[in-house]
């Protein structure tokens, strides 16, 4: 799903840090995430432009951005699905559906343990290019 086409004319790149991550992949991988349409998408660009940054704001310097835009992409799509499920799940997003007597109802807590496996996977796949912001350093004590 491409949006450039249309009244979606998102050709906006944005460069941060010296890494070009363009804003129209991110789009178009997050769409199909999170099984969204080009005008379902377009509330969320926000959303996605945040995590763009985010994750630029958490690379270590001299990062080849040729090599590494497509993982650095896909990252950032993940992280933005992971961001839109926590908004649907705190109340904002419609969580049950009835027509008749059709019923769906979703599980909003079950979406968001999903959604955030799917970041975690996304930044895995750029473990190596980030800082190493996670690091604990704990006293053990002996009793």
């Amino acid at each position: 799903m491409k949006f450039i086409e249309g009244k979606y004319k998102i050709i906006k790149n944005i460069k941060l840090g010296g890494i070009l991550l363009v804003l129209q992949e991110v789009l178009d991988r997050f769409a199909l995430i999170a099984n969204l349409s080009a005008d379902e998408v377009t509330p969320w660009i926000e959303i996605c432009e945040d995590s763009i940054s985010e994750i630029e704001s958490n690379l270590r310097e001299n990062i080849d951005q040729e090599l590494n835009s497509r993982r650095l992409e896909a990252a950032a799509a993940g992280l933005s699905f992971y961001k839109y499920s926590l908004y649907r799940a705190s109340g904002a997003g419609m969580e049950s559906f009835s027509a008749g007597e059709l019923r769906i109802k979703t599980n909003s807590s079950e979406n968001v343990k999903i959604a955030y496996k799917v970041w975690q996977e996304a930044k895995n796949s750029i473990y190596d290019l980030l800082k190493d912001n996670n690091f604990v350093f704990e006293r053990i004590v002996s009793s």
